[in-house]
């Protein structure tokens, strides 16, 4: 080869400083190396289980939350039936005064004793009815009502309503602490009526 015979472009490749270098290098641009991928391996991880461990932590505070709440209505239940107890317990205690009172009354003489029971009466009232305690309405000549009475004597009648109250039955807020013990039968209605049909019936075999 001659100085002025033109260059094989192979040999200008070869003589070109540095090209074989470059080229090797961008072989691996743009890829992560190893600890790069193994880094980010390890943050999806950690984020897994972070978001793992705050749905955990969310079950455990709603869990206490339930669990706090049925406590306490629990021990307000308990509460509540405790003082329904007592307070049934005290009911002999006014029924007591409630006779007392009412033979001090057929007997006029001892005024100074009816006033006093009349009086301790009244304060007891109060206490039970600052506690919640009310006397239920006895319904007399309304239909029997087996949720707040108990009939202990009953007469004979197409359709059962309450003639007379023997026992007065109490409520603690909603709950009855004593039925109202009554003795039922046919309305006056219905006595009026049966005493008519009967007199009419006298009346035409008379005639």
């Amino acid at each position: 080869m001659t100085a002025e015979e033109p260059k094989k472009w192979s040999d200008t490749l070869q003589e070109e400083p540095g090209m074989e270098r470059s080229a090797e290098a961008g072989v691996g641009e743009g890829q992560p190396p190893a600890e790069s991928a193994e880094l980010e391996a390890k943050l999806k991880e950690t984020q897994a289980q972070l978001e793992d461990f705050q749905a955990q932590f969310a079950r455990l505070q709603a869990d206490f939350i339930n669990f706090r709440r049925r406590s306490e209505r629990e021990r307000a239940e308990v509460i509540e039936y405790a003082n329904a107890r007592l307070l049934k317990e005290l009911l002999p205690v006014l029924d007591n005064l409630e006779r007392a009172l009412a033979s001090a009354e057929a007997n006029p003489e001892p005024e100074a004793l009816r006033q006093g029971v009349a009086q301790i009466e009244k304060q007891f009232r109060a206490v039970l009815a600052k506690e919640g305690v009310e006397a239920l309405d006895p319904g007399l000549g309304q239909p029997f009502n087996p949720e707040q009475q108990e009939a202990l004597l009953r007469e004979e009648g197409e359709a059962e309503v309450v003639i007379k109250e023997l026992l007065r039955g109490y409520r603690y807020k909603e709950r009855v602490l004593r039925p109202t013990l009554v003795q039922v039968g046919p309305s006056p209605a219905q006595e009026e009526q049966k005493t008519s049909s009967t007199d009419g019936e006298a009346e035409e075999q008379n005639g």
